[in-house]
This record gives structure tokens, C-alpha cells and sequence, in this order.
């Protein structure tokens, strides 16, 4: 008889991955969870045969209806659909920054994610896709690292559920290779005027930055974590790379001239990237370079402690059409 793996953001960068190496895998039935079972995405799932179910977040107990029956449930909880929902601004409290509201509201979001998966009797795990507690594991110098904390703190509610003991796992994603310039950031490689490539970014250019295949890779991550023990808690790094070494990788396999890197204070970052997203990424990276992005749990794993391959920049970029880059020269 087959499982059941009940996959949320089915239609996102990691329930995607997830759901095609389930898709792959032999004896599995996958149910992925959307709030919009109309979209174009959610059909081009329901196509290819995934079960597509209408789920909210924010409503645990359409959470508990789309869990009936799961085996494994992956769970993912995403900042930054609600920092760029308009809504937000209208929502969050006049002291708040929105940054702020963006973590109560993932947080919440987490718990009740946690409190559905309780309700499963035949569950045998359940998947968070989490990150490090920046404020913790840097003794407070970066506490206000928004959408890492969330994530932190979503998981630690779960671990101390006593229905989900035995039975959770967490997944740490990295920095995605495509963020740097899919979102338009300062990071963005540019072409200067004399022909030559350059980015700018926070922090020094010759320390490495852990980044990852998050589309490609994190899916055989959480099937591995998913087969092994529970209490796992797999950094899905793919490979450390600096900001020289990312731009000068983009430019060998793009038969581009690499230019160099412009390294920005943390002030000018924010002042490109304002209400709260520069000093978010620019946190992020700060943190990474000098405490290490996974954070101190000592039961931290990375990919090869379970045999995984993961994909490495060149190979993402040797991938990748870049002509919506390279035609914004």
C-alpha cells in the first residue's frame, strides 16, 4: 500500500523540489497544499499528478483536514510573501516595523502548521523547513534578524510538543543561488561602462557565503532526512562561495568580462533596499560570515553525513538562462 507525503507550498521554490523527487519515488502518493487550488501552478501539479487540496496557514484546522492520512508532512512557512503583501502595511501595528509583524505572522503561521501535525495519529514525520536562531546563536549582536528567528522559533515550538516527539525533523535551506539577482538586489550583477561585470554586496568579497540549488536539491534533502532517525537537522548548504568567486563563476561560464566586487556598509545597503529588506539580507549575510549560517546547534548535519550530492554554483549557472540578466545590460 502506498504513503503519503502532504506537501505545503506545493507550488513554491521547496515544496516543488520536494514534490518531484516524491513524484520520482516509488510506493508514495503525493497531496500538496496551496491556498489557491485554481492557479496555473497548483494545475500543472494536479497534471502531472500530484492530489491538490486547499490549505491556509493561517486556518489550522484546513490544516488538519489536508494532513488526514499523511505519513510525512513537509512544512514551509514564507516571510516574504507576507512582507510584500499590501495587506501587511494595513495590518501590522503603528510601532511595528513591518519586518517585525512579518515575523509574529510567520510564527503564528509555524504553530499552527505544528498543532495540525499533532492532530495525525499515524505520523511518522514531520519536515520543517527552518533556519538558525540568529539572536541566539549570536549572543544577541544579530537579534533582529526577522526571518530567520521566526523560523527558529516555529521549530522549537514543535520539538517541545510531546505529540510530534519521535517524530520531527528540520531541514535548514541556505542563501538560494538565483537570490542575489532574481530580486533585483544591489547584489545584482551589472555590466559598467567600460564592458567589464562588477556586483555589489554587504560584507568583505573573499569569505564564503553558503549557498545552494534550493529548487534542484532541497527535495533529495528532505527525502534523506525523512529516512533517516528523527531529530535531524540538515544544513542543505550546496556549496560556500564569496562574492568574487560568485561573480567571477557567473562571468567564466557566461563568456562575460569580470569586472570585480564593491563592497557596501550596512547603512548604504539599507539605504538601496529600504523598509527593513536591506538590513533582513544584510543581517543575513553579516551573520552567516561570522557565525556560520546553521547556527549552534550541535546536532547540525550537513548533505554528505547523508550522501547527498549537491549541486555547486558552476553547475547552477552552466544551467541557467541568464538572458533576462544579460539583456538588462
Amino acid at each position: 500500500m502506498s504513503q503519503l507525503i502532504v506537501i505545503l507550498g506545493v507550488t513554491g521554490v521547496q515544496g516543488s523540489s520536494v514534490a518531484d523527487t516524491y513524484l520520482q519515488t516509488t510506493g508514495w502518493r503525493i497531496r500538496g497544499v496551496t491556498r489557491d487550488p485554481t492557479s496555473d501552478s497548483a494545475k500543472e501539479w494536479a497534471a502531472k499528478g500530484v492530489e491538490i487540496v486547499k490549505g491556509d496557514l493561517d486556518d489550522v484546522d484546513s490544516l488538519k483536514q489536508a494532513f488526514v492520512g499523511a505519513d510525512i508532512i513537509f512544512g514551509v512557512t514564507d516571510f516574504w510573501t507576507v512582507f510584500q503583501d499590501p495587506e501587511s502595511q494595513k495590518k501590522k501595528k503603528p510601532s511595528q516595523d513591518l519586518v517585525e509583524y512579518c515575523y509574529d505572522v510567520e510564527l503564528r503561521q509555524g504553530k499552527n502548521i505544528a498543532d495540525a501535525a499533532t492532530t495525525v495519529p499515524g505520523l511518522s514525520r514531520y519536515i520543517f523547513s527552518s533556519m538558525a536562531h540568529a539572536g541566539t546563536s549570536s549572543n544577541g549582536k544579530f537579534a533582529q534578524v526577522y526571518h530567520m528567528n521566526s523560523k527558529a522559533d516555529a521549530a522549537r515550538y514543535a520539538q517541545s510538543l510531546p505529540a510530534l516527539a519521535g517524530k520531527f525533523s528540520q531541514v535548514q535551506a541556505p542563501i538560494y543561488f538565483q537570490l542575489p539577482w532574481q530580486w533585483g538586489l544591489p547584489t545584482t550583477p551589472k555590466k559598467a561602462v567600460d564592458g567589464t561585470w562588477r556586483m555589489a554586496g554587504v560584507g568583505p568579497g573573499d569569505k564564503g557565503i553558503p549557498f545552494g540549488h534550493v529548487r534542484k536539491d532541497l527535495g533529495p534533502c528532505v527525502k534523506s532526512v525523512a529516512e533517516a532517525e528523527p531529530n535531524v537537522n540538515l544544513f542543505a548548504v550546496g556549496q560556500y562561495v564569496s562574492w568574487s568567486d560568485y561573480l567571477r563563476i557567473f562571468c567564466e561560464t557566461q563568456s562575460l568580462e569580470y569586472g570585480g566586487y564593491d563592497e557596501l556598509s550596512y547603512d548604504r545597503f539599507c539605504e538601496l533596499l529600504p523598509g527593513g529588506l536591506g538590513h533582513e539580507f544584510a543581517h543575513n549575510v553579516l551573520f552567516a560570515l561570522e557565525f556560520g549560517y546553521e547556527g549552534i546547534d550541535p546536532a547540525v548535519i550537513r548533505p554528505e553525513e547523508l550522501g547527498l550530492k549537491m549541486t555547486s554554483f558552476r553547475e547552477y549557472c552552466q544551467e541557467t538562462d541568464f538572458s533576462v540578466l544579460k539583456g538588462a545590460e
